[in-house]
C-alpha cells in the first residue's frame, strides 16, 4: 500500500487530470444522450402533426394491413407508409375572380403611376448627416 500512496503523491497532478477528463467525458456523453432524446421526441411530434394534417382526422387506422405495414416501417408509430398517404388530386383554378393577366396588368399600372422619387434624402445620406452632427444637437 505504501508504493501506491507514494506513486499517488508523486503523480497527483496527472491522476487528477485523468479523473477530470473522465468526468468531462461522462458529462459530454450524458448531454449528447439527452440532446438526442429531445431531438427524437421533437421529430415524433412533427411526424404526428404531419400525419394529422395529411390524413385530416385524429383517429388512427386499425386495419390489419396498416398495422403490419407500421411494424415494418420502424420504431416510430408516426412513420407514414405509402398505403397510409392519401392520393393528392390536382388543384383546380378558381372560377370566380380576375384572371392572372388582369391582376398583372393592374399591378403594372399601379407601379407605373407611383412617383419615382419621394423627395426625401437617401437613407445613407441621412446616416452620414447624423454622424457629422454634433452630439448635443
Amino acid at each position: 500500500m505504501s508504493e501506491f500512496t507514494a506513486w499517488m503523491q508523486s503523480n497527483w497532478y496527472a491522476l487528477g487530470n485523468l479523473l477530470f477528463q473522465f468526468a468531462f467525458l461522462a458529462a459530454g456523453v450524458g448531454f449528447a444522450r439527452e440532446m438526442l432524446r429531445t431531438m427524437r421526441a421533437s421529430q415524433e411530434q412533427v411526424g404526428a402533426l404531419l400525419k394529422l394534417s395529411i390524413t385530416g382526422s385524429s383517429t388512427e387506422r386499425h386495419s390489419p394491413i396498416a398495422v403490419a405495414e407500421r411494424t415494418l416501417a420502424g420504431a416510430s408509430p408516426y412513420w407514414l407508409t405509402p398505403a397510409e398517404i392519401p392520393a393528392v388530386c390536382p388543384l383546380e383554378p378558381p372560377e370566380s375572380g380576375p384572371s392572372r393577366w388582369a391582376v398583372a396588368r393592374h399591378s403594372l399600372m399601379v407601379w407605373l403611376q407611383t412617383p419615382m422619387n419621394s423627395g426625401d434624402a437617401v437613407p445613407w445620406r441621412k446616416a452620414i448627416r447624423w454622424l457629422q452632427a454634433p452630439a448635443g444637437s
